[in-house]
């Protein structure tokens, strides 16, 4: 497929206001995309695994940004993605059971549950069963999480977000709760109140993402970990984090980018007290019946309600890009970065999710340019992730919605239905475009009132990299859960060696001569013999039987001083050092110990030492030490 570079790109970008674009006429797309997409199906399961979660992006949200940014013959990042379908994301609502009614249109809650338990739920709900009502729990039996279940496999696991990382979708992989306001434990003590640790439950979402102990989690919502455990109390979530192994906590960009390893303890960035800013400056639809009260040629002040640059825009309207770069925030692409840096580490591999959450928001908002600055920050995060799987091709990526909005593009010069608002904005291509709202009246205030509610419409699924291709077609949302735990890899049939050619038919036999005319007349020529049949064609060859596997090792006995192979430690309280003599290790930079599945502790591997700090005194009992590529058992007693 024929692409332009990145830096032919920017340039348009940069002369998009002033001058247009040239569009091809006819088509721009690979002669052969059948060849080049079956060359690009590999059944093997995934090592890593990255999901991206555009909150709110439908297809239409999608076209916008692509249009705004990039032009109308531009591609994003996420187009690179070769395998492509849709899913459908209804839920459910609540009742008697056991059956239940669906509910089209969702919210964030039950629909990030579906790709996370591949279960459904009804609305306000993570990962937990439907039942009558909201304020009645259901039952968290079966919504084991798909992140839960790739630490529990011993890989390393992230969650990011630009929302407050306590909110709907990085909670679906992180909480089991009835609420999704059930954030912090103060507000679970107001709306969830059976749930809270005190009763017996779980805890707040907060306290929740930190005994799930994933090994990076970053975002907003820091206003959530700073609510006491115990209602007032002095110890907050954040002090709880601390003593259970998240000794990393940056709170700025500079702060995240000074983090190098996780060999310094688990990493929990909140790094604003709610959502995080959003990358462009508002720009809000409004109805025509706002702009004719606030239009300034009729001889009112200019102000805030007549603003183009904030209410409405115009047909040479451009979005303000400064909001997120004038803090101290880092952006959605180098939290990306920073967590795969960071959980690349782990020679098992890792599991992660990365919400681009304020699509949404805006969208609710009617900000065109917020949705189109969060959208096109949510590209350059895929950006990101494809650069890594360029040299890390074991790594599945992929990018789907929870659920559809509002936002329709609409002829540049068409006026929505009375009530509906709108707005025009000038594209790259120096074209303008217009967007329209229509499930909620904005109101006639400096901001919009009320909310776009979201839409059942199906919504995109893509992906890239190992299994990939099983999102091709139309999916059930619950069906993401399958292929973020990795399927079971399938056999791509080759084809046979032809057979042998077949053996040439007899010579025919020739005609009689003719009798002697007057004349002496020659004698017809004999017919030709008939054409031999073709040989039938050769069955392919028998696959090789596949070579036995090699007998497992006999275990290294359990020294005295805890000697095991060539592994020495000592025990002194938390702490454990450990001398790694054996032949792999010398190349090794990281090493973990591992207690039933789950990793206690990580370590920087020096000269053959290493020292591990756990979150509390080590316990008698069995422990694996990874490093090297070797697992070594080690024997505490």
């Amino acid at each position: 497929m024929r692409r332009r570079s990145v830096a032919a790109l920017a340039v348009l970008a940069l002369a998009g206001a002033t001058t247009s674009a040239a569009v091809a006429v006819g088509s721009s797309a690979d002669d052969e995309y059948s060849a080049t997409l079956s060359g690009r199906i590999d059944p093997s399961k995934p090592k890593n695994v990255i999901l991206f979660v555009g909150d709110g992006m439908g297809d239409a949200e999608v076209t916008l940004a692509r249009y705004y940014a990039k032009g109308a013959a531009g591609r994003l990042n996420m187009d690179r993605l070769p395998f492509r379908g849709s899913q459908l994301h209804y839920v459910l609502k609540a009742g008697p059971g056991p059956n239940y009614l669906p509910n089209y249109t969702g919210d964030s809650a039950p629909t990030a549950t579906a790709w996370s338990t591949g279960r459904r739920t009804q609305d306000n709900r993570l990962s937990q069963g439907p039942s009558s009502a909201d304020n009645v729990p259901g039952s968290n039996a079966g919504y084991r999480t798909y992140l839960e279940i790739a630490r529990d496999a011993g890989k390393a696991t992230g969650n990011v977000s630009t929302a407050e990382i306590t909110d709907a979708t990085p909670a679906g992989p992180s909480a089991h709760i009835s609420q999704r306001a059930c954030q912090g434990p103060n507000d679970t003590r107001t709306t969830c109140p059976t749930e809270t640790k005190a009763s017996g439950g779980l805890g707040s979402i907060a306290e929740q993402q930190v005994d799930e102990g994933f090994d990076v989690v970053l975002g907003g919502g820091k206003a959530r970990y700073q609510q006491p455990l115990l209602a007032g109390g002095t110890t907050n979530v954040l002090d709880y984090a601390t003593t259970n192994g998240y000794t990393q906590q940056p709170t700025d960009k500079a702060g995240l980018a000074a983090i190098t390893s996780l060999s310094g303890g688990k990493v929990l960035g909140l790094f604003s007290n709610g959502n995080m800013t959003t990358e462009y400056k508002p720009l809000f639809a409004r109805t025509s019946a706002f702009i004719t009260a606030n239009n300034p040629t009729t001889g009112q002040t200019p102000g805030a309600l007549n603003d183009i640059n904030t209410q409405g825009g115009s047909a040479t309207t451009r979005c303000d890009e400064s909001q997120r770069s004038a803090t101290n925030e880092p952006s959605l692409p180098a939290m990306t970065k920073k967590a795969i840096d960071l959980l690349d580490d782990d020679p098992q591999g890792f599991t992660m999710q990365v919400e681009g959450a304020s699509i949404d928001k805006r969208d609710h908002a009617a900000d065109v340019c917020g949705q189109i600055g969060e959208t096109v920050a949510f590209d350059d995060a895929i950006g990101v992730a494809l650069e890594f799987q360029a040299s890390h091709p074991d790594t599945l990526i992929l990018m789907t919605a929870d659920h559809a909005h509002s936002s329709q593009i609409i002829n540049a010069t068409a006026v929505p239905a009375t009530g509906s608002a709108f707005a025009t904005l000038n594209t790259v291509d120096n074209a303008p475009i217009r967007v329209s709202y229509g499930t909620s009246d904005t109101g006639a205030g400096a901001t919009t009132s009320g909310s776009q509610t979201h839409t059942g419409a199906e919504v995109p699924i893509w992906g890239a990299g190992p299994q990939a291709a099983n999102v091709v077609g139309t999916l059930d949302e619950t069906d993401i859960f399958s292929i973020l735990n990795g399927k079971t890899p399938s056999k791509v049939g080759t084809v046979g060696t032809p057979g042998p050619a077949g053996a040439p038919g007899p010579a025919g036999t020739p005609g009689a001569a003719g009798p002697a005319g007057a004349a002496g007349a020659p004698g017809a020529n004999g017919a030709n013999g008939t054409n031999g049949t073709n040989g039938a064609a050769g069955t392919n060859g028998l696959n090789g039987a596949v070579g036995p596997t090699g007998a497992t090792g006999a275990t290294g006995a359990t020294g005295a001083d805890g000697k095991n192979g060539k592994v020495t430690c000592k025990v002194t309280g938390k702490k454990i050092a450990c001398t790694v003599t054996y032949a792999s290790s010398r190349k090794a930079t990281s090493a973990r110990l591992v207690k039933s599945g789950r990793t206690v502790a990580r370590g920087t591997l020096s000269r053959g030492k290493v020292t591990f700090t756990t979150a509390s005194r080590l316990k008698k009992g069995t422990y694996t030490l990874v490093a090297g590529g070797r697992n070594v058992r080690l024997v505490v007693r």
